[in-house]
This record gives C-alpha cells, sequence and structure tokens, in this order.
C-alpha cells in the first residue's frame, strides 16, 4: 500500500471524538507549583474560576500538570480543583489540527496586562531602508499612545524623523491581533556628503495604516507594519509606503 494511503488512513482514524481534560479552580487560590508536592517553588497564584487544561497527572498524590498562559507548565493539587472534559465529536480532523497547531505555537497576548510597548521594525519605505524605535503607552487594551523615532538611509539623503500618534488595537488579548494607526511628526533630510543638488531641510510627515501583532508562546510578539507616508512642506509633497517588521516587548 503506498505510503501516502497510509498516512490518510493514520488521519481518518484519528478524527474520531476526543476529549480534552481541563481543571477549574474552586478554593479561593490555587498554587501552582513547579513539582506535584508542597515542597516544590510556587510559581503563579491562581483565582476562583480560573481554567487551565491538564497536561499530566501525578504518579504520587492527588496533583495534576496543567499548561498555564505563557506557554510553560505547572502542578496544581486536585483538591483544590475540579476536572470536566470538553469533546470535540463533530468537528473535522482539519479543524483539530489547525487547533493543535494553533495551541502549540501560539500564546495569549500580553496587552491586556500591560502598560508600555517597545517595538523595534525594520523594513522599507519608498523602496530604501527604514529603521525605527517604536514606544506606546497603553491607556487601556484597545487605546495606546505610540511614538515613533528612526532613520531610512536613502540613496542620495538620509532621513531622520521622529512623532507622535495613535494605535487602536481592534482585538485586544488575541493571538494575531490586528490594529490601526495614524500619527504626524517632522523629519529632517540631510544629502550625503558628496551630493551637492539636494539642499538640506525639515518638512511635516504624516502617516496611517495598520497592521498586527502575533504572539507566541514564551510571551514573544512579533509585529508587522504598513503605513502610507506624506512628506511634506509649503512647496513640495511626497508619498512613499512603508513595509516593516519587528520585534514588540511589553511591560
Amino acid at each position: 500500500m503506498p505510503r501516502a494511503v497510509l498516512v490518510l488512513a493514520a488521519m481518518i482514524a484519528a478524527s474520531g471524538a476526543r476529549a480534552d481534560t481541563f481543571v477549574r479552580v474552586i478554593t479561593q487560590e490555587a498554587t501552582i507549583r513547579t513539582g506535584p508536592g508542597g515542597d516544590f517553588r510556587a510559581v503563579k497564584q491562581a483565582e476562583r474560576g480560573q481554567v487551565f487544561e491538564v497536561a499530566e497527572r501525578g504518579t504520587r498524590g492527588y496533583w495534576l500538570r496543567v499548561q498555564l498562559d505563557d506557554g510553560t507548565s505547572g502542578w496544581v493539587f486536585g483538591e483544590q480543583v475540579a476536572t470536566f472534559e470538553v469533546t470535540d465529536e463533530g468537528e473535522s480532523w482539519i479543524t483539530r489540527a489547525l487547533r493543535s497547531i494553533r495551541t502549540a505555537i501560539l500564546g495569549p497576548s500580553p496587552v491586556p496586562e500591560s502598560n508600555v510597548e517597545l517595538s523595534f521594525s525594520a523594513g522599507v519605505l519608498g523602496g530604501e531602508g527604514l529603521f525605527l524605535f517604536r514606544p506606546a503607552w497603553l491607556i487601556d487594551p484597545y487605546w495606546a499612545v505610540e511614538g515613533f523615532i528612526g532613520q531610512s538611509p536613502a540613496g542620495q539623503e538620509d532621513l531622520i524623523m521622529g512623532g507622535l500618534g495613535w494605535t487602536l488595537r481592534l482585538a485586544p488579548g488575541a493571538a494575531l491581533g490586528p490594529f490601526l494607526h495614524a500619527s504626524m511628526g517632522a523629519v529632517r533630510r540631510t544629502p550625503k556628503a558628496d551630493v551637492f543638488t539636494i539642499q538640506p531641510k525639515t518638512q511635516m510627515v504624516m502617516d496611517f495604516g495598520g497592521g498586527f501583532e502575533v504572539t507566541f508562546r514564551g510571551r514573544i510578539t512579533l509585529r508587522a507594519d504598513y503605513r502610507h507616508w506624506v512628506l511634506f512642506d509649503e512647496t513640495d509633497a511626497q508619498a512613499a509606503e512603508e513595509f516593516t517588521g519587528g520585534l514588540a516587548v511589553f511591560f
């Protein structure tokens, strides 16, 4: 029998109903520890009503290893939680496979618990290189005040830019979170040392667009941005497109 047929048969066989075991904290607090025993170090205090997926049952005592939101795991005493099962009967094996991949790779966004974001991005602006540092103050999970400062080393001149704007997150807390953004600032255009036909000048700059943040296990967040930029003064105006990607760190 061809290997492809064997693989397909195995996938079909695995597409039957499967039950995942979860626990819900029923005491006021439950201590999550590094091992199955009260003498292990505490790593988290779970509150009443919190739900965790069970990864393993201890071989000694009534301890359960549960998956934590940051991608790590810990042990909880069984008398502090109530177990229940969720069955995916009726779902296709494709749906379950995609959910398993998402659970194994993606993690919860740190946005709802954070106050500050520091983003470091690199890419292109109008076909030239672009490097940006974007600090942001998160007013709430949806709105943030975000600044930018950076450089675009163009072919004949260097652009140093900075400004301030706002960001609206459309799905705060999601592992894949889209957002909208607009800002305004200034750019200093300085010609290269061997260029004599361009005069240095300062222009206003506006940009608007959006992007998305992807949070992986271990609270690693990657960010991608698209912006439409307009650089202008009283005598001239230019438009450019930004495509950047980078790392975002939350505190």
